[in-house]
């Protein structure tokens, strides 16, 4: 039997594809495939693929909302698992606080409307963030106006191991940094998350999430093919060492007069610098993207010295 056959009997011959195309579950719109393709919708599906791909010694990459990932080759080697488990349940609750269990799959923005409508505060200010709960956590997401992190609720976990195993664990052991979490080296996925919120008035996390989307609708662009901000900004030394204003890359590239700057249908956005953007998915040839990318990298080395690492997941 082929692996593809295989894959067909543990996790049924109408729920595995190859081939699969997956333009248009990137936010970038990259034309690419995935040599096999399967969703996850509970935690008993995750498991099965899991175990199946460790069995056949499959690579697996983890695709969520598809918001955070920019794809630079034609095919994704490998089982791609589409993270589609759905699940948010209140567990606990006081007259003060409430514990919520969510799914790596549930919708960020969903989630977040969800809880400012219950008067649950935490997580506010992250109103219109894309994505999925998984890929917040992975990367450890952030807003700046005020400083909030997405993980700063979080208890405890429930993650899956790639022998198939499931284990517990506490906010501690994600050791979160800049755009990190300590499962981009354990490759471990997180299954379930628990949340603690203080219950508050509802109308006062609207306010504060209105002020977020107001900011992210004047600084970012809107309605276009983007997987969010693409390069990590800049270290404090650096912005000191070169006497900047700001740490941040899409001051850079403005600086350097690439804003608006295509190639084919990629391009940097007029909006903000540190935005890719896809204006035709039709005509989004990989090697472009890679061409402009390489074209950012060099003019900031030239001017600034600077190695520029990306923020977004590149594969």
């Amino acid at each position: 039997m082929t692996k593809f056959e295989k894959l067909k009997v543990v996790l049924g011959k109408d729920k595995i594809q190859t081939n699969k195309d997956l333009t248009n579950l990137l936010t970038l719109h990259v034309k690419t495939k995935a040599e096999y393709y399967f969703e996850a919708k509970s935690k008993n599906d995750w498991q099965k693929a899991v175990k199946a791909a460790h069995d056949l010694d499959l690579p697996i990459f983890v695709l969520g909302g598809g918001s955070n990932i920019a794809v630079t080759k034609d095919k994704i080697e490998g089982l791609v698992i589409r993270n589609n488990y759905i699940k948010k349940e209140v567990i606990k609750q006081t007259n003060k606080e409430v514990e919520v269990l969510v799914s790596s799959g549930y919708p960020t923005g969903l989630f977040v409307n969800q809880m400012i409508e219950a008067g649950y505060e935490g997580i506010e200010y992250h109103k219109g963030l894309p994505g999925t709960i998984g890929g917040a956590i992975y990367m450890n997401s952030k807003w700046t106006r005020p400083l909030r992190y997405f993980r700063d609720g979080i208890t405890k976990a429930v993650l899956l191991q790639r022998d198939g195993q499931f284990k517990t664990v506490d906010r501690k052991y994600f050791n979160f940094g800049y755009d990190y979490s300590t499962l981009h080296n354990s490759h471990e996925i997180l299954v379930d998350v628990i949340f603690i919120f203080k219950k508050t008035d509802p109308t006062v996390l609207k306010k504060r999430a209105d002020e977020a989307i107001l900011y992210r609708t004047q600084t970012q662009p809107k309605g276009v093919s983007s997987c969010g901000c693409f390069f990590r900004n800049i270290s404090e030394r650096d912005k000191i060492r070169l006497g900047l204003p700001t740490n941040s890359v899409g001051y850079l590239i403005d600086q350097l007069g690439l804003k608006g700057t295509n190639v084919g249908s990629f391009a940097v956005s007029e909006t903000h610098g540190n935005f890719i953007i896809n204006k035709d998915g039709a005509k989004s040839d990989i090697n472009n993207l890679k061409k402009l990318l390489k074209l950012i990298k060099d003019k900031v080395r030239e001017k600034y010295g600077i190695e520029l690492e990306e923020e977004v997941i590149v594969i």
